[in-house]
């Protein structure tokens, strides 16, 4: 399968990529930066730009389906601080909202239908779901803008008519691979933490079946005792 991943450049999409090249795909990492892109033999690597509908329908073309990895890898304090700091921000605060949105208009252009996007736990269908642990995490990371921006991301693909899945993972680590992960589309998690390997592995498993077309999915990290847990497909 030919997929191209958008966001490559950060450490979810740069896990995606490699993951999904080891799976046997013909892999395109998309991303501003060269230097952070996947330099791996095996996968093609496009220098773009995710606010541009050209660059965005360059890469789609020819693709069989489509993963959207976008965000600001900015620490969210620094982000907030930024101007005290002498930080300059180089990711606009809508980057997920529209660079989801020229994606999808170039999948509709070029005919192509699947569309992997991550987003985040607590935003959309599991809003409500967030606990006060969570809350007060999101709250003392200053989130509020990252959040309102996956929230209008999860919006236009829901809208989109296209083949989706929505991927809400909650927080991403460096961690190991551990294959114990609860996929779960009624909102229920686990663990508060899930590894971007696991995330990747976990978008492989859904990219070469059929399940979670349409669907939001929670995906959250299982303790050990719970290795024989069914994933929650209801």
């Amino acid at each position: 399968m030919k997929i191209v991943v958008f966001g490559a450049t950060g450490k979810a999409g740069h896990a995606i990529a490699l993951t999904l090249l080891a799976a046997g795909h013909q892999v395109t990492a998309f991303g501003r930066n060269r230097a952070r892109l996947p330099a791996h033999e095996g996968i093609s690597v496009i220098v773009g730009n995710a606010l541009s509908a050209a660059d965005v329908a360059s890469a789609v073309a020819g693709q069989d389906a489509v993963v959207v990895s976008l965000g600001d890898s900015l620490n969210p304090v620094v982000l907030k601080l930024g101007a005290k700091l002498g930080v300059k921000r180089n990711t606009p605060p809508n980057i997920c909202e529209v660079g989801t949105a020229n994606v999808i208009a170039a999948m509709a252009k070029a005919s192509v239908s699947r569309v992997i996007c991550i987003t985040s736990y607590g935003v959309g269908d599991t809003r409500e779901r967030l606990s006060p642990v969570f809350r007060l995490w999101f709250r003392a990371l200053q989130l509020g803008e990252q959040l309102a921006d996956k929230e209008r991301q999860e919006t236009l693909v829901k809208e989109s008519g296209l083949d989706w899945t929505l991927i809400q993972p909650v927080g991403l680590t460096d961690g190991a691979a551990t294959g114990r992960w609860l996929a779960s589309t009624s909102g229920d998690r686990r663990k508060r933490t899930v590894s971007r390997v696991d995330l990747a592995d976990f978008i492989a498993e859904v990219l070469e079946g059929s399940r979670y077309v349409r669907e939001t999915v929670v995906l959250s990290q299982l303790s050990i005792s719970e290795r024989d847990f069914a994933n929650d497909a209801a």
